[in-house]
């Protein structure tokens, strides 16, 4: 049976309306748009969910307090204490049966000028309860720093023997981007017969969901405080990176697609204060057992984690449900998460994709489909509310909920149809936005549309910092010249449709097309902070599509052609120029022109991309950049540092480092050339894989021996063309 027309239409609408919904808030979430409002729903359900649950009765946390510090100051004075105060604390819990002590402190630093070479007797001490307590674990700390100036901290070797104490050589590698570390005092690293890493790292908005329960420092692997306890008795221990699985004695504890563990936090963590512990300890030692501070027994066979929650100590975190949370306490919610079986599954992209696109199709097919408003209102309501309390179900049930793309999909997808059905009107308006979406990129038509009278009428303009494109077809003069006009017009619009394609990509503005010659900005009329790196980017692609035009031309029996891209980056006027009956929306300015014989001079060094240095030093995002030289454009006095980019390590990995080399290589090579080192100058330019600028060079050495420059020569190239 054939459908009617109408129907047909209708299933396509529908159809389109359910892609869109759904791919929009997936690609947004891949994008890390909707990470902060999905981060702020998961918070909220787990405030909620997790109000009344209590951790593990086999972890206690004990804790550095303001009554602890205010109690202990009459007799030790002001924090930091004597570490025989720590070592009195290993010595109680030793005495009342706890399985581990886990100092979520650091001991870098020995209480006496190292000179002297001999331990203070806090520093003996707790040493020597470390030694006497085989349930003792001390923190280390692995990290990541940027490269210092004196690179002495950096990627150093583990001191001897700390990789075969401590390691985990069942786990493979890692690959952990981790370059430095801090271990406690080697007195401590010598009595401890464990370590864990107390390393935390907050998600995006600053708040701490997750713990590595591994870390790897130069290919040796490390477990995580939280992972430490469980690892004294000798378990088995086995790591699936492919499957972000960790299996310790056939007990699977799965981990994010980062290898880290989702903390399924407590509402009742129920900290001890130190103080508590030493008036227990005190009564004790003076045989008063009555009316204890607290029950000693309760540490028996136990895990205590011992860390700080007084504000000046610095150890205050923001986790799910706690803003001022000790940071301890992530340590040991992830302790009592693996004891408890009480771990989180982490969700997968899979599970986020397939319930929203089930909550789209769901929305499409009742807003189509269900004929009375009202009863259609109702089941919609009725599917978000019933998704939201599944969502409760799956956390309640160790599993990560996903809030946000699937209701935004739903929501979406009942827009957009509710719209569809509803609106009959605008269709000009669209033929409109259709039309001049062929012309400029999706900002400047939103602008143009969203304020019609500011944009649509010509103004005095406004100097803004652009970056500004400027493209050519080399030797197009030929192409005119010997082949028919309609043959120059499709192998224009081939090349045209492409690279606008690219700038449009790359929230490029179009500002026009001068003969065979493209010229674009970024920056605005959307401000883009990082318009030289976006400009940069989209040069790169407009040369990699190169090779599909040229495709699309051969297949035409048309020539292929070979471009010119020019780069610069500086103060411009944007503005209106024209009347109110024709108006071009563009820049004009010194920057321009620049950017104009940036592109002007490729030829000279063989290079596709020229970029000046305005726009080398106003990149955003690290590229390595090919030094050429430093000239005099044409109708400018000043000179300018010109640069070809290379690919970076997003583009070409496997070419990263090399093109890095290349780099440095290059502004080697021009400093010896500036400085007249002839010798030098001319081993290293002999060195770069740029065949036109190392001949350049090279022949420019040779004349220069022959004929030495004057003193006042700069190595400045001066064009005198365009």
């Amino acid at each position: 049976m054939k459908l009617p027309r109408e129907t047909y239409r209708r299933i396509r609408i529908q159809l389109l309306i359910f892609i869109v919904s759904t791919m929009t808030p997936l690609w947004l979430y891949q994008q890390g748009w909707l990470q902060r409002l999905e981060y702020a729903v998961f918070d909220a359900r787990q405030s909620q969910l997790r109000a009344d649950a209590v951790i593990d009765s086999r972890v206690k946390v004990v804790l550095i307090d303001e009554f602890s510090l205010s109690y202990m100051a009459s007799t030790l004075g002001a924090f930091p204490w004597p570490r025989t105060v720590y070592a009195e604390l290993i010595d109680f819990f030793q005495l009342v049966g706890a399985k581990a002590v886990l100092f979520d402190l650091l001991f870098t630093e020995p209480e006496i000028a190292a000179h002297t070479g001999v331990l203070s007797e806090h520093d003996d001490r707790l040493a020597s309860a470390t030694a006497g307590y085989a349930g003792t674990v001390h923190s280390m700390l692995l990290s990541h720093d940027i490269d210092d100036a004196s690179d002495n901290t950096l990627n150093r070797a583990l001191p001897d023997g700390v990789a075969q104490r401590f390691g985990l050589s069942q786990v493979q590698t890692l690959h952990d981007e981790v370059n430095t570390y801090t271990l406690p005092i080697p007195a401590l690293m010598q009595a401890t017969p464990f370590v864990g890493v107390v390393g935390v790292d907050p998600d995006d908005d600053g708040i701490y969901r997750r713990v590595k329960p591994l870390w790897e420092y130069q290919g040796t692997v490390f477990p995580a405080l939280s992972l430490t306890p469980l690892l004294m008795d000798n378990q088995a221990l086995s790591f699936d990176g492919e499957k972000n699985l960790l299996t310790l004695n056939e007990k699977p504890i799965p981990l994010d697609d980062r290898n880290r563990l989702l903390v399924n936090f407590y509402g009742d963590m129920q900290p001890i204060s130190i103080a508590s512990v030493f008036q227990t300890w005190d009564k004790l030692m003076s045989g008063d057992l009555d009316n204890l501070p607290i029950d000693p027994y309760e540490f028996e066979n136990t895990f205590v984690y011992i860390g700080s929650s007084a504000i000046g100590l610095d150890d205050i975190k923001s986790v799910t449900n706690d803003a001022k949370a000790p940071g301890v306490f992530i340590h040991a919610s992830a302790l009592s998460n693996m004891l408890s079986d009480d771990v989180l599954t982490p969700v997968h992209f899979f599970d986020i994709a397939l319930w929203t696109a089930l909550l789209t199709l769901v929305s499409v097919i009742l807003a189509f489909n269900v004929p009375l408003f009202s009863l259609k209102l109702v089941l919609l309501v009725s599917t978000l509310f019933a998704y939201w309390f599944f969502t409760g179900w799956q956390l309640q049930h160790h599993q990560q909920p996903v809030s946000t793309p699937p209701l935004m999909g739903f929501v979406l997808a009942w827009t957009w149809s509710f719209t569809y059905l509803s609106y009959t009107e605008g269709a000009s308006k669209r033929r409109v936005k259709r039309m001049l979406s062929q012309y400029v990129s999706e900002a400047v038509l939103d602008e143009v549309m969203a304020s019609p009278d500011k944009i649509l009428h010509a103004g005095v303009g406004r100097s803004e910092t652009l970056s500004i494109l400027f493209s050519d077809i080399r030797s197009f003069t030929h192409f005119s010249e010997t082949l028919p006009p309609e043959r120059v017009v499709k192998l224009l619009n081939t090349h045209f449709s492409e690279m606008a394609n690219v700038i449009f990509e790359h929230n490029g503005t179009l500002d026009k097309f001068i003969g065979d010659a493209i010229m674009a900005y970024w920056g605005m009329p959307i401000r883009e902070e990082r318009h030289a790196s976006l400009a940069i980017k989209a040069a790169m692609a407009m040369k990699n599509a190169l090779h599909k035009i040229n495709q699309a031309l051969q297949s035409e029996a048309l020539p292929t052609i070979e471009i010119g891209i020019g780069l610069n980056t500086g103060r411009a006027v944007l503005g209106n120029i024209g009347s109110d009956r024709k108006l071009d929306y563009t820049v004009i300015g010194d920057a321009v022109n620049v950017a104009s014989r940036m592109e002007g001079i490729t030829k000279a060094y063989g290079e596709t991309i020229v970029i000046s240095e305005n726009t080398w030093l106003a990149m955003t995002t690290p590229r390595p950049c090919l030094l050429l030289d430093f000239v005099r454009v044409k109708g400018k006095g000043e000179p300018v540092a010109v640069f070809a980019p290379l690919p970076d390590e997003a583009e070409d990995p496997e070419s990263f480092q090399t093109n890095v080399q290349m780099a440095n290589l290059s502004l080697r090579a021009f400093a010896y050339y500036q400085s007249q080192e002839w010798d030098i100058a001319e081993k290293l330019y002999q060195q770069i894989d740029a065949p036109k600028l190392r001949a350049l060079f090279l022949s420019r050495i040779q004349e220069l021996r022959h004929h030495p420059p004057p003193i006042t020569w700069d190595g400045v190239y001066t064009f005198t063309w365009k």
